[in-house]
């Protein structure tokens, strides 16, 4: 008996930069690509999020006591990865306590930006945890 061995293809990896040294990696495997980012200033990548190509949604993980910025009460974006990408229309954003499904425009239309330049952080856009409520996903039971 015969079997056939599925031959598993080469992730595709592509880095694109910012204006401030930053790489953005993407790492592609057909169905998902997995972005992360290095900062000029350091050595290691931190993961940004999933886009799910079929879906046309990025999925973003936060821990509220770690990336919440308590000046506004909200959640930065990276705003190169926001704004360049076709491959996403909705942000799905999940945290400790809620997941919002919101639309890329709306993050575009009514962010703030910040830009830890000093921190050797990249350009960030945020948006409230009031101004994305309406976007809150209620828990599937």
């Amino acid at each position: 008996m015969e079997t056939k061995q599925k031959i598993r293809t080469l992730d595709e990896i592509r880095t694109v930069s910012d204006d401030n040294g930053n790489l953005l990696k993407c790492i592609n495997n057909g169905k998902r690509i997995i972005i992360s980012l290095k900062l000029a200033s350091e050595k290691r990548h931190r993961k940004l999020g999933t886009i799910n190509l079929k879906q046309k949604t990025i999925q973003i993980e936060r821990n509220r006591a770690r990336h919440l910025m308590r000046k506004f009460d909200g959640y930065g974006f990276n705003h190169k990865l926001i704004a360049d990408s076709k491959l996403f229309d909705t942000v799905r954003l999940t945290d400790d306590f809620s997941e919002w499904k919101i639309p890329k425009k709306f993050i575009l239309d009514n962010g703030m930006f910040l830009n830890f330049k000093g921190q050797g952080f990249e350009v960030q856009i945020f948006v409230t945890l009031n101004q994305i409520e309406q976007f809150k996903k209620e828990p599937k039971f």
